[in-house]
């Protein structure tokens, strides 16, 4: 099973808190994780962070993250701090 979580309209620190408590809840319930991001702009780095962060845990458990529609200020924000897919557990898609 997969659980779908959308990240919030506003991406502060106090919204982080809450969004990491959620993937940590799917993973302790050993399931994968689909971030719905249609909606969001560039990710801040603090939630680049978080992403990155839960998809290694989610890796190591067997377990994925994959984030769904990601728009292309999203997608931009990943490049500019060198992300790469081929070379990370975050699944694009």
């Amino acid at each position: 099973m997969v659980i779908t979580v959308s990240l919030p309209p506003f991406l502060g620190r106090t919204e982080a808190a809450t969004f990491r408590n959620q993937l940590l809840v799917a993973l302790e319930q050993r399931e994968s994780i689909a971030v719905e991001c249609a909606e969001a702009g560039p990710l801040p780095s603090l939630w680049i962070q978080l992403l990155h962060s839960a998809a290694s845990s989610a890796a190591a458990r067997g377990l994925s993250v994959t984030l769904k529609a990601a728009s292309e200020e999203c997608r931009e924000s990943l490049r500019a701090i060198g992300f790469d897919a081929a070379h990370s557990a975050l699944v694009l898609e």
